[in-house]
């Protein structure tokens, strides 16, 4: 080979070369997926659209099913109270026919009629307590403001200052929580003149 002959055959082999190093930008400008090639401005945009309808409908999802539990909450808590109240009446029922009964009673003997009316009050009472219904035990207790609502305090040298004397009302707990205090009078220490 002669000497411009080597020199032209260097020249075509740098020029291959050069073709080479032009042509891997290109490729990795194309959307090819190959590793360390960049996509498109365009092909990116496409790509964020995607994602951005994605995550809306994601949200969308989100946002009617949030909407779905909160009805059913909703609906679910309206059947447990309709169905407690159910139970209530159904026990309460017979206690509001005894009641009828002993109305309808023609007696003159008041110790038959007040032995009946505290049989119905215990029988009341106990359909009360199956619910957790309790009364507070007032009477002879010291005051608590938790459980009694004072009335009036009356000096007493019979009962120690704060004393529950008299109960006006009875007071109800469900379930260990108060659900109306005992009305009540609580004595106080005598003033010396």
């Amino acid at each position: 080979m002669s000497e411009q002959e080597t020199r032209d055959r260097g020249q075509m082999d740098a020029d291959e070369s050069g073709e080479v190093e032009a042509v891997e930008p290109d490729q990795q400008e194309g959307n090819g997926g190959e590793e360390g090639e960049v996509a498109s401005p365009e092909d990116e945009l496409e790509a964020a659209r995607a994602e951005a309808a994605a995550n809306y409908d994601r949200y969308l999802r989100s946002v009617a099913e949030l909407d779905n539990y909160r009805k059913r909450t909703v609906r679910m808590r309206t059947e447990a109270r309709e169905d407690t109240l159910r139970d209530l009446l159904l026990q309460v029922a017979p206690v509001l026919d005894n009641l009828h009964r002993a109305l309808g009673q023609q007696t003159q003997d008041a110790d038959s009629l007040k032995q009946g009316v505290e049989l119905i009050c215990g029988q009341f009472n106990e359909v009360l307590k199956g619910y957790g219904l309790a009364e507070i035990e007032a009477v002879g207790q010291s005051f608590d403001p938790n459980l009694h609502e004072a009335l009036a305090e009356v000096p007493s040298a019979e009962h120690e200052p704060g004393t529950v004397m008299e109960e006006m009302e009875k007071g109800y707990k469900l379930n260990d929580k108060v659900v109306r205090p005992s009305r009540v009078v609580v004595s106080k220490a005598i003033e010396e003149k």
